[in-house]
Formats: structure tokens, sequence, C-alpha cells
């Protein structure tokens, strides 16, 4: 499939950095990835969206840098982007647009917010054209 290119997978030598505690737990410290504490964070889930770190791709990063990202984060969709599909308080594609970062979801290997396996992920806001 051309459009393959925009799958997440992972890379054969793939590995998490130990010394970092994993964000993809329920135990873990909130503050790796938002501006505040636990119980701020789970008296208002909306509003924790927004309170987001800086430089929360580059903490993605940290550890999945061995894959990389397969789509441009930080950047304005082209189109519609639906509720499932979250964007960042200022309105932009970021690792948690496409994947979920709690550990939520069935497909625990990569956390896509929307099975990808057909392209679906993808083809919820690119048309097939886009992808070749």
């Amino acid at each position: 499939m051309a459009g393959s290119a925009l799958v997440l997978a992972l890379a054969p030598g793939f590995a998490r950095t130990p010394a970092r505690e994993s964000p993809h737990r329920a135990d873990a410290d909130c503050t790796l990835c938002h501006r505040g504490e636990a119980a701020a964070l789970a008296r208002d889930p909306v509003a924790a969206r927004g309170l987001l770190v800086p430089d929360l791709e580059a903490r993605c990063m940290g550890c999945h840098s061995a894959e990389g990202p397969s789509h441009r984060t930080g950047v304005r969709p082209r189109g519609a982007v639906p509720a499932s599909l979250p964007l960042s308080s200022d309105g932009l594609i970021t690792c948690a647009t496409c994947h979920f970062v709690h550990g939520e979801g069935e497909r625990k290997l990569s956390y896509e917010r929307i099975d990808n396996r057909r392209g679906q992920l993808c083809l919820t806001c690119h048309t097939m054209s886009e992808l070749q």
C-alpha cells in the first residue's frame, strides 16, 4: 500500500529507556506530561487536555524516537478532525491526536485511537489520493 509510510510501526531496534518512568501507566506521575497534579487533572479531564507541558512532543520522542513520528506534529489540520482524535488546546496535531497516551484502548502495542490495519486511522482525515 503506497500510504503505508504514515502507519506507525515499531522499529526492529526499539527499546524504551529504562531510566524514565512510563507515562502510560495508571499510577504514573502526571507531571511527566501535564501541568498539574493528578487530583486536579482527575477533577476536570476536559481541562486536563489543555494542561499539557509545552515540550510534550519532545517528551514522547524521548522514549519513542526509535520509530519516530509517522505524521508531522505541531501543525494545524487541513480539514475537519473528529472529536475522537483530540487536537492540542491550540488546535494542533500532536502524538496524542492519533494515539492513546494513558494505556486506554484495546491495541496496546501502538495505542492507536482508531484501528489502522487497513488505513482506517489515516483515512479518517486523509483521502487515499493524498496518501499515494
